[in-house]
This record gives structure tokens, C-alpha cells and sequence, in this order.
């Protein structure tokens, strides 16, 4: 089973989202300043959100 985290201790507000848009699962959501995990066995494992965030923060295991 997929497993995703997001770390809020690195995810930084001015860039919240990145992952989120990135996502064509759409898997992380936008929720205020808030990255959002909905339907965690959708993901793809294509690691797009890893790629795209700035910070590191999202971390997905297999």
C-alpha cells in the first residue's frame, strides 16, 4: 500500500501548492495553507509532487 507524507515542518506556505497542482491524480489537495491527502490509493506513484516541491516536504513509500 502507498504511503504519502507531508512534512508541514518544511512545507512552507508561500510555495504551498506546487505539489498539489502537480498532482494528475489529484491524490493532494489545497486546503487553506494546507496540503490535503484524499484518496492515498489513487496515487500513481509517479512522485510528480516529490519532483515539484521546493522544500522537499512530500515523501511518498511504496
Amino acid at each position: 500500500m502507498v504511503k504519502i507524507t507531508v512534512n508541514y515542518d518544511k512545507c512552507d506556505g508561500a510555495n504551498c501548492g506546487e505539489c498539489a497542482d502537480a498532482c494528475p491524480m489529484e491524490v493532494l489537495i489545497i486546503d487553506g495553507d494546507k496540503i490535503l491527502i484524499q484518496n492515498m490509493e489513487e496515487c500513481s506513484l509517479c512522485e510528480v509532487c516529490m519532483d515539484v516541491c521546493p522544500n522537499e516536504a512530500v515523501e511518498i513509500e511504496d
